[in-house]
């Protein structure tokens, strides 16, 4: 069994499809199919199966991407020791809530990249809870989100602050008491998936107040919530830095209620036992300057 063909398959789950795979790698698709059929003869197993147009892991794929990520880290922890350096080299995977990667990162990543030219950078926007289930798993080597009850157990997690959570929405919003208990709103609520830790918090404190709402527009970019917020489509509940010109330039206005500023905890995570990379090191360095 060979290196490049455990690397050809967490390639392909990274990037998502074998073309980008081959892309990726520098090879053509023909060679990245090769290789898999190669390690499936190998293992006796199917890894892949085809669902329409996609290939997805079969459930033995599921049970051996975990090893085979093991593998690789130890095979890059081995180079390291062989070139006698700590130069940062090889792959490096975070996944991150998309509020801090669009309004936060950029300082980090450019840092990074300037320090770092020959580690292959691999970000992904996820939701908090699919962070830390993809750290946990090996599927990313760092995970920045926002507390979901992270499990302690299986991660190192490390503290970047916190970051007031705030009711946003435009001057002309017609409903904005949302303190009165026992209402029924016309007004929508503008947010992003239902496993958001923004969406979880607001619509519990809903509930608790039983305010009750006619429509929920659920989109998936803070920025065509935002949008749409402006427009007076409806409200939405959001980190304040996320609105910071908006509010500034009037086009937002923050509502009061008692949901409204409270922090949410930024994290970074780790999986337990994980060796930290020179990579990582310097990546968890440009966090702590930028975010802590």
């Amino acid at each position: 069994m060979e290196l490049r063909h455990l690397r050809t398959l967490q390639t392909i789950i990274d990037q998502g499809s074998y073309q980008r795979a081959a892309e990726w790698l520098g090879c053509t698709q023909s060679t990245v199919t090769a290789q898999i059929q190669q390690l499936e003869e190998e293992l006796g197993l199917p890894l892949f199966e085809r669902v329409g147009r996609r290939m997805l892991l079969t459930e033995a794929g599921e049970k051996i991407l975990p090893q085979a990520r093991e593998l690789l880290a130890a095979a890059d922890h081995l180079l390291e020791w062989g070139r006698g350096d700590r130069t940062p080299s090889g792959t490096l995977r975070v996944d991150m809530a998309e509020t801090l990667l669009c309004y936060r990162m950029q300082p980090v990543i450019r840092a990074f990249r300037e320090r770092a030219p020959q580690v292959r950078l691999v970000i992904r926007s996820c939701n908090c809870m699919r962070i830390a289930d993809n750290v946990r798993t090996g599927a990313c080597d760092l995970g920045v989100g926002y507390d979901m009850d992270w499990n302690r157990e299986a991660l190192e997690v490390e503290s970047l602050g916190a970051y007031e959570i705030v009711l946003l929405a435009s001057p002309d919003f017609a409903e904005p008491d949302f303190v009165t208990p026992g209402q029924r709103k016309g007004a929508s609520l503008v947010t992003d998936e239902p496993d958001s830790i923004f969406r979880r918090r607001l619509e519990a404190y809903l509930r608790e107040r039983e305010i009750g709402l006619d429509v929920t527009l659920e989109l998936w970019s803070i920025e065509t919530i935002k949008r749409c917020v402006m427009s007076n489509l409806g409200f939405t509940y959001l980190p304040r830095f996320v609105a910071e010109k908006e509010l500034a330039s009037g086009c937002l206005v923050e509502l009061e209620a008692p949901v409204s500023g409270v922090p949410a905890p930024a994290l970074c995570a780790w999986r337990k036992g994980k060796w930290i990379s020179p990579a990582m090191t310097l990546f968890l360095e440009l966090l702590r300057d930028s975010l802590a």
